[in-house]
């Protein structure tokens, strides 16, 4: 009698004991994941992937941390770091109240009234001794005359100077011209000037009735905007600090530089931060310079002026352009023009609040990035897309509101736009990291659902879908459909014989040449596939004729198993298969036909002698 068709009814495989007993014996499949009757087994290995993907996530998300530390330490995202600083500056509620500043400014209106610039020095003497009657605190220009200058009228300067007592005016650090003579129409340079600087300002004899003097040097950052001033520059035997700060520390009655200051200015180098207000056009009291004039002039004849006196009273006034051909401008983080005499009363203000603004350290900012990273990788490690995505959100704001809260209440510049990569790159390693476990796990239950535990092959419900369906696209392709089935002989004796454990890993073994010798490195449509039928027999779907899929799949196969050596403890165990091969028809619409022809050709094999490929057309 014909084997009957056991696809249709599709038993269980049976549960033998070497199924569920003998878990130590190696399978020949590396890749393939092995599977127990054993529940608490499962688990267990279970629990050790999830913790190996939970070290594996912690250590990945480790170097991405030391590797932004590295980024940090190398300041390549500094400008990133001053685009944030500058929101922080717009974004902070502050005034200045009852500033003991004033701009005195020499605009259009002034020019049109006074002259052309530049003015004789006259006009400043003049300025001098109304601000001196006027009670101002100090007077400081932005500009300086200098010996050369040939409308300085010294005798005119030199006493209202010395009747004042509160000016300060500005020097600055040049190169100091070659000295030369002439000899018969050629120079001859006499002192060298490469390399050597000099201090330009107001004449000496003027610069003994000064109040101060002071440098102006306020470079910009890499991106091109002012955030800071020098505290102090140093050329040879003497030193300046910077006007505005000078003319502060002055009006404060500080004779050295406050602690708070040094400790603000070691932390960016010998430079200051200034305390950017806001638009300075409405911070300090703003006057014409021709006003002030007319004002007293008005009070010399008995009129009322048009500017009280006592606005300036107390006063640190500071003169020069605000606008126009002559102004000098600066981009700041509050003004994209800022002219350079808001930005000496800026740094004024700045010593005189005491408000100092002052980066963290490094070890400080690496220290808070380590904690943020921890953090957050902790937290992505159990990533959920949803949840995580707010949870991303939540830090990011939270960190830029921190780093906000520590700039405005305690003038701590922390960075925030590091800590912010960092989380990004956290979030988006998890992410990837997660799909990819999941993905694996995917894969993992995907093996459990259709390989067979022992073997490694598929499982015969898994392979009867994919006969089925490959049976419809063949007929609607044209293309041909073969049916390998094999029985491994006398395997009852080799069990009897040998034991069950033998019997395993003949199984193992023969499973696994079958799985060599097939054609798997094709295109789908053109792959072979195996499966356990049940016990000790195998399947082979394979794409083609008969003819092929007898002698170059199951002659192969068969040839494979009677030369391989079945080695176990010591012993020789001799195995051969029987196979049977049959073809779809094309007039069937489903393999049950191909596969009875096939289990009839796999009997005949049997009867006529084993090991042995029998066809059936």
């Amino acid at each position: 009698m014909p084997v009957p068709y056991r696809l249709v009814s599709n038993p269980p495989l049976q549960k033998t004991s070497r199924n569920a007993d003998f878990l130590s014996v190696t399978s020949p499949f590396p890749d393939q994941p092995e599977e127990t009757s054993g529940s608490l087994f499962s688990r267990t290995r279970s629990v050790r992937i999830l913790k190996r993907s939970d070290l594996m996530h912690l250590v990945y998300s480790f170097l991405i941390i030391l590797s932004m530390l590295g980024l940090l330490a190398s300041g390549k995202t500094t400008k990133l770091e001053y685009a944030m600083l500058d929101i922080f500056f717009r974004a902070r509620p502050m005034a200045i109240e009852n500033p003991a500043i004033a701009l005195i400014e020499i605009g259009p209106d002034s020019l049109e009234a006074i002259g052309r610039w530049p003015w004789p020095g006259h006009y400043h003497a003049e300025m001098i001794r109304i601000l001196s009657r006027w009670n101002a605190a100090a007077i400081v220009f932005d500009r300086a005359y200098s010996d050369s200058d040939p409308l300085l009228d010294s005798t005119v300067l030199t006493k209202a100077l010395q009747e004042s007592g509160r000016v300060y005016f500005p020097v600055t650090l040049e190169s100091k011209p070659a000295k030369k003579i002439w000899v018969h129409s050629l120079p001859v340079e006499l002192e060298a000037a490469e390399g050597s600087k000099i201090w330009s300002g107001p004449p000496a004899e003027h610069r003994l009735l000064l109040k101060g003097l002071g440098q102006m040097e306020a470079p910009a950052d890499p991106d091109g905007i002012l955030r800071s001033v020098q505290v102090s520059q140093a050329w040879g035997a003497q030193a300046y600090r910077y006007l505005g700060i000078q003319a502060a520390l002055d009006y404060r009655g500080q004779k050295t530089e406050p602690p708070e200051l040094q400790k603000a200015a070691r932390a960016r180098e010998g430079h200051l931060f200034i305390n950017w207000a806001g638009a300075w056009q409405r911070l300090f009291p703003r006057y014409a310079y021709a006003e002030i004039i007319r004002s007293d002039q008005a009070m010399q004849r008995g009129l009322k002026p048009v500017l009280d006196p006592q606005k300036l009273a107390g006063k640190i006034c500071f003169i020069g352009f605000t606008e126009g051909e002559n102004a000098e401008y600066r981009v700041t983080p509050v003004n994209a023009r800022m002219p350079v005499l808001a930005v000496l009363a800026l740094a004024a203000q700045t010593a005189l609040d005491g408000a100092y603004l002052r980066p963290a350290s490094f070890e400080f900012q690496a220290a808070l990035m380590l904690f943020f990273g921890i953090l957050a990788t902790l937290v992505f490690a159990d990533f959920r897309n949803l949840r995580s995505a707010l949870i991303l959100l939540g830090l990011a704001l939270a960190w830029v509101l921190l780093s906000f809260l520590f700039f405005w209440k305690a003038g701590l510049w922390i960075y925030a736009v590091q800590p912010l990569l960092l989380v990004s790159a956290l979030f988006i390693f998890s992410a990837l990291y997660a799909h990819v476990v999941a993905v694996r796990e995917q894969s993992r239950l995907f093996d459990l659902a259709t390989r067979d535990g022992l073997t490694g092959l598929f499982v015969i419900r898994y392979f009867r879908e994919v006969l089925n369906q490959m049976v419809q696209e063949c007929r609607a392709e044209g293309r041909p459909l073969s049916l390998i089935l094999m029985d491994i002989d006398n395997f009852k004796a080799i069990n009897d014989t040998f034991g069950h454990p033998a019997g395993d890993y003949v199984l193992k073994k023969t499973a696994h040449i079958v799985q060599s010798v097939i054609r798997l490195k094709r295109p789908v449509k053109e792959a072979d596939l195996a499966a356990r039928y049940g016990g000790e027999e195998f399947v082979v779907m394979v794409m083609g004729k008969l003819q092929d899929a007898a002698d170059k799949v199951g002659e192969r196969i068969r040839e494979a198993v009677e030369k391989a050596h079945f080695d176990w403890e010591g012993k020789t165990i001799k195995v051969t298969l029987s196979v049977g091969a049959a073809c779809l028809h094309a007039d069937e619409k489903i393999p049950d036909r191909m596969v009875r022809r096939a289990d009839e050709a796999l009997y005949h094999a049997k009867r006529t002698g084993k090991n042995k490929v029998c066809q059936s057309p």
